[in-house]
C-alpha cells in the first residue's frame, strides 16, 4: 500500500529527474551538461533503472543544503515529488535517507528545513507510519534552532496522530520521551512534564519496568519542583510509578507528603532525612512554599462554607497573622480555593476548595453533604406544599362567602338589598 499524497505539479518523471540532476551538478561545480552526476542520471534513466535514480537522488541531499535560501524549498520539493514515484517497498527508506542530512548537517537554514519537512509531512497520507519519522526530524531541528514554540499547537494533536500512524508501543514511548526532552531543553517545563507522564503511561505490568525507573524519579522530582503542579494523583495512578517507587522509599514518602500531607509532616520528613531533599535536586525553600499552599488548601477543604480565623491559618502555616492575607491570595490565584477575606473579623470565608486527593473519606464527606442538601430540599418542598394548601383553603373560603350572598329586591320601591342566607 502506498502512503503518498500527490500535492506537487505533475510532470514526466524523466523531465523532473533531469532538472534535479542539472541542479545538483551545478551545486557540485561540475561542467554544465557534462558533469558526472548528470551523465550517471541520464544513463540510469535511459536504462529505465528508476529505483537506482531514486537512491542516487536521496543520497544527494547533503549537496542541496548549499542551495540559496530562495531556491532551497523548491529544489527539495522537486526531490520529494520525484521520490513519490518510488515503489512502496523502497519509498520509506529513501525518505529516511533524504531527511537524515537535514539533521546531521547544521547550518543557518532552519526555517527553510522546517518548511521542507512540513511539505514532506503533508505529502504523506495521514495513516503513513513515515509521518512519525518526519515529525521526529521536525522536532529535532526545531529544538536545535530554538524554534520549538512553532510546534506547540501541533503537539496538542500528537495523541490523535499517534493513533493514525499506527506505530508500535516502543515508538510511541520513544516519541513521548523525545518530545519531553526537547521541551525541557527549550524551557517548556510543565508541558515537558506532561509528555513525560504520557511516556510512563505506555508501560504495562508485562514490561520490564526497571527501564522506566529513571523517568519515574524524574517525574516525581519535577512534580514537586514545578510551581504549577499542585496535584500529584496523576503520578500515583500510573502502575509503573508505584512499582518503581517501591525501591525508592524516601522519595515515595516525600511524594506522599505533597500528595496529602501538611507543613508539619514535611518538616518532620526533612528532620528525619536532612540530606535527601537536596540529593533529589530539590530546594527546601521552594518545597516549603509549596507545602504551605497545599496545607492551606487542605484546611479550606475541611471548612467549605465556613469561616477560618487568621489565627488558625497562621498556626497551620507557621507564619505571622500579618502574612495570612498574602498566603490566602496566593492560594486563590493558584485556583485551589475560592474565598472572601474579612479584614475586620480577621477571617476568610471558604466558598470552594479543591481536594488534593479524593479518597473514601472525601466520598463520605460528599455523601453527608448530599444527604444534608436532600433533607433541606425535602423541608423546602414541605414548606411550599403547606403554603399551597393554606392558599387553597383561603381561596375556598372566599368563594364560599361569595356564593352564599343573596340579592333581595324590594317589591315596593325596587331597591336592592343584600343579605346573608
Amino acid at each position: 500500500m502506498t502512503y503518498v499524497n500527490t500535492v506537487f505539479t505533475e510532470g514526466p518523471l524523466e523531465a523532473q529527474a533531469s532538472e534535479f540532476a542539472s541542479y545538483v551538478s551545478k551545486l557540485k561545480g561540475e561542467p554544465e551538461e557534462k558533469g558526472p552526476f548528470i551523465i550517471e542520471t541520464r544513463n540510469l534513466l535511459k536504462d529505465k533503472k528508476f529505483e537506482q535514480v531514486f537512491q542516487l537522488f536521496a543520497k544527494s541531499t547533503s549537496v542541496l543544503l548549499e542551495a540559496p535560501e530562495k531556491e532551497f524549498e523548491a529544489i527539495f520539493n522537486l526531490l520529494i515529488a520525484i521520490l513519490k514515484s518510488a515503489s512502496p517497498d523502497t519509498h520509506p527508506t529513501l525518505i529516511k535517507s533524504s531527511i537524515e542530512s537535514l539533521v546531521v548537517n547544521q547550518n543557518d537554514k532552519a526555517i527553510q528545513k522546517l518548511k521542507v519537512l512540513q511539505n514532506l509531512y503533508n505529502t504523506l497520507e495521514y495513516a503513513s507510519p513515515l509521518r512519525y519519522d518526519v515529525f521526529l526530524t521536525i522536532l529535532d531541528i526545531a529544538a536545535k534552532n530554538d524554534e520549538i514554540d512553532t510546534l506547540l499547537l501541533q503537539l496538542s494533536r500528537l495523541d490523535t496522530w499517534v493513533k493514525e500512524w499506527a506505530i508500535s508501543t516502543n515508538q510511541i514511548r520513544e516519541l513521548y520521551m523525545t518530545v519531553s526532552n526537547r521541551l525541557k531543553e527549550a524551557g517548556e517545563l510543565k508541558l515537558s512534564h506532561d509528555f513525560l507522564l504520557k511516556h510512563l503511561a505506555t508501560y504495562s505490568s508485562s514490561d520490564d519496568l526497571s527501564t522506566a525507573k529513571p523517568a519515574v524519579i524524574r517525574a516525581v522530582t519535577e512534580a514537586i519542583q514545578l510551581p504549577e503542579i499542585l496535584s500529584f494523583e496523576d503520578i500515583l495512578e500510573l502502575h509503573v510509578a508505584i512499582q518503581c517507587l517501591k525501591s525508592e522509599e524516601k522519595l515515595f514518602d516525600l511524594l506522599k507528603v505533597f500528595l496529602n500531607g501538611n507543613l508539619k509532616e514535611y518538616k518532620a520528613y526533612v528532620d528525619k532525612n536532612p540530606d535527601d531533599v537536596e540529593k533529589f535536586g530539590l530546594s527546601i525553600e521552594d518545597n516549603t512554599r509549596k507545602i504551605r499552599l497545599l496545607t492551606l488548601a487542605s484546611l479550606a477543604s475541611e471548612n467549605v462554607s465556613r469561616e477560618i480565623s487568621y489565627e488558625t491559618i497562621a498556626k497551620a502555616l507557621e507564619i505571622e497573622e500579618s502574612e495570612v492575607e498574602m498566603w490566602t491570595i496566593d492560594v486563590i490565584r493558584a485556583n485551589l480555593i475560592e474565598a472572601k477575606i474579612n479584614q475586620v473579623k480577621k477571617t476568610i470565608l471558604v466558598n470552594r476548595s479543591t481536594y488534593r486527593t479524593f479518597t473514601m473519606e472525601q466520598w463520605k464527606q460528599l455523601s453527608a453533604k448530599l444527604e444534608g442538601w436532600k433533607k433541606s430540599l425535602v423541608d423546602i418542598l414541605q414548606v411550599i406544599a403547606n403554603a399551597k394548601l393554606i392558599a387553597q383553603h383561603s381561596n375556598l373560603n372566599v368563594n364560599n362567602a361569595a356564593s352564599s350572598a343573596v340579592v333581595v329586591v324590594d317589591g315596593v320601591n325596587g331597591q336592592e338589598e343584600v343579605s346573608g342566607s
